[in-house]
C-alpha cells in the first residue's frame, strides 16, 4: 500500500466530518465576495462562471521567486511573465479520452505568488472551460511546469483541438528535466513528491493518490457530492506552489548558493560551465577534492578546451592515483603522443592500461590496441631514422 493511501483515507474522513478547505498560513482568498447567485454551497471559495464552470483566486504573501539568469533560462524576460501550471485530468495516458476538469496556475505579483484554478463541473462545460483557461495564459510569456512539456501541454493541445479550437503553449521551463540532472543522484527518484520531500523538505499532511484523481471525478458526477475533491484542488495547488517554488530553489543554485539545498555539485558544476565557466569550474574543483571522479573528468575537459594543459595534465595524474581510469589515461596517452611528443612514455601508459586487466568494452579494446600499434610503429620508425637519439629517450 502507498504512503499516499492513509492520507487520502484522513482526507474523506475528514470531509465526511463535514470539513471544508479554507486558506492556510500567509494564504488569502482574493475574490470579492461573490454574489449568491454565482455561489455554490458544494464548493466554498468558489465562483460560479457558467453552468459548468467555476474558479478561485488565492494569494500567498511573500511567496514570488526571482526569475533566473536569461543565460540559462531565456524564455521570459520577467518573472511576472512567468506562469507555473498543472492539470488533473480523467486519464494519465494523455491520449484523446482523456479530458482535464481541473487547471491551476500561479504567478507573481510583486511581493506575492498569486494563484488560480478552474473546475470543470461537466462534459459539456469543456469549452467554456477551456476558453477560460486560454484568457488565464495570454498574458504569459512562458510555462513551467513539472513533466508538463511531455504530458500537461500536449493534453492541452489535444483538447483545443477536439473542440475545434487553437492552442499553441508558450516556450516552456520544464523542471523535471532540471530535476534529473541536479538529484537524481540524492533522491529515490524524481517525481515531485520525492523532491518535495528530500529536497523542499515539503510534506504533504491529506492528499489524494495521483490515480485516484480520475475516480474522484467521475464520482462527483454519478453523485453530484463533491466528496474529496477538495483533497484534489489542493493536491493541484500543492503541485503548482512546489513548482514555484521547485523554480525559486534552482534559480538560487544557479546564482551560486549552495549552502541550504542538497545537490549533486558535479551535475550543478557542469551546467554552470557552459553560462558560468568560474563559477562551474570552482563547484567542479570542490566536488574533485571531495572524491567525485566524474568532477574531476568534466573539470578536465574544461581545462583541455581552454588550451590549459598544466592544470588537465595535472587533473588527469590525480585521477590516474585515485583509480584506474581509463579516461585518464587514454587523455594522458594522446598528450604525451601528440603534444609532448613523448612516445615512450605515451607506450608506457597504454602499456599500463593492458597490464590492469580490466573488463574493457571491444569498442575500448580496440582504440588500446591501435593506439599502441600505432606508438610502437612511431618508435620503430624513429629508432630506424635515429637509432642513437631513440636509443637515449
Amino acid at each position: 500500500m502507498s504512503d499516499e493511501a492513509p492520507r487520502t483515507r484522513r482526507g474523506i474522513d475528514f470531509l465526511r466530518r463535514g470539513g471544508q478547505s479554507v486558506p492556510g498560513p500567509g494564504l488569502r482568498w482574493t475574490d470579492a465576495p461573490a454574489p449568491a447567485s454565482s455561489r455554490d454551497p458544494r464548493f466554498p471559495g468558489w465562483v460560479r462562471e457558467g453552468e459548468f464552470l467555476y474558479r478561485r483566486r488565492l494569494a500567498f504573501a511573500g511567496r514570488a521567486v526571482e526569475i533566473w539568469d536569461p543565460a540559462f533560462s531565456p524564455e521570459a524576460g520577467s518573472v511576472d511573465k512567468l506562469v507555473f501550471y498543472d492539470t488533473e485530468t480523467t486519464g494519465l495516458s494523455g491520449g484523446a479520452g482523456s479530458l482535464i476538469f481541473l487547471f491551476g496556475a500561479a504567478w507573481c505579483e510583486g511581493h506575492d505568488l498569486k494563484f488560480e484554478q478552474l473546475f470543470l463541473a461537466d462534459f459539456p462545460g469543456e469549452p467554456e472551460f477551456l476558453q477560460a483557461i486560454e484568457g488565464l495564459l495570454r498574458p504569459f510569456a512562458a510555462w513551467v511546469s513539472y513533466n508538463g512539456k511531455t504530458f500537461d501541454s500536449h493534453l492541452i493541445r489535444t483538447r483545443f483541438l477536439m473542440n475545434g479550437m487553437t492552442m499553441e503553449p508558450g516556450p516552456q521551463v520544464d523542471l523535471l528535466h532540471h530535476a534529473r540532472r541536479l538529484w537524481r543522484s540524492i533522491t529515490r527518484d524524481c517525481s515531485l513528491k520525492a523532491i518535495e520531500r528530500d529536497i523542499l523538505g515539503v510534506t504533504r499532511e491529506m492528499d489524494v493518490a495521483g490515480e485516484d484523481i480520475p475516480l474522484v471525478w467521475l464520482e462527483f458526477l454519478r453523485t453530484g457530492s463533491p466528496g474529496i475533491l477538495p483533497v484534489v484542488f489542493q493536491h493541484n495547488m500543492t503541485d503548482i506552489t512546489s513548482v514555484a517554488r521547485l523554480y525559486g530553489v534552482i534559480g538560487s543554485l544557479l546564482r551560486g548558493d549552495v549552502e541550504e539545498t542538497p545537490v549533486d555539485e558535479t551535475a550543478l558544476g557542469g551546467w554552470l560551465l557552459a553560462r558560468s565557466p568560474a563559477s562551474g569550474a570552482a563547484l567542479l574543483g570542490e566536488a574533485f577534492q571531495k572524491g567525485s571522479l566524474q568532477a574531476g573528468v568534466a573539470l578536465s575537459l574544461h581545462h583541455k578546451r581552454l588550451g590549459e594543459w598544466d592544470t588537465a595534465v595535472g587533473i588527469w595524474q590525480e585521477l590516474l592515483q585515485r583509480s584506474k581510469s581509463l579516461f585518464a589515461a587514454v587523455e594522458l596517452a594522446k598528450h604525451l603522443e601528440h603534444r609532448v611528443r613523448d612516445l615512450r612514455r605515451a607506450l608506457e601508459i597504454v602499456e599500463m592500461v593492458s597490464s590492469w586487466q580490466l573488463p574493457l568494452s571491444a569498442g575500448d579494446r580496440q582504440e588500446i590496441r591501435r593506439r599502441r600499434d600505432r606508438l610502437v610503429r612511431k618508435l620503430s620508425m624513429r629508432t630506424e631514422r635515429y637509432p642513437r637519439t631513440a636509443s637515449t629517450e
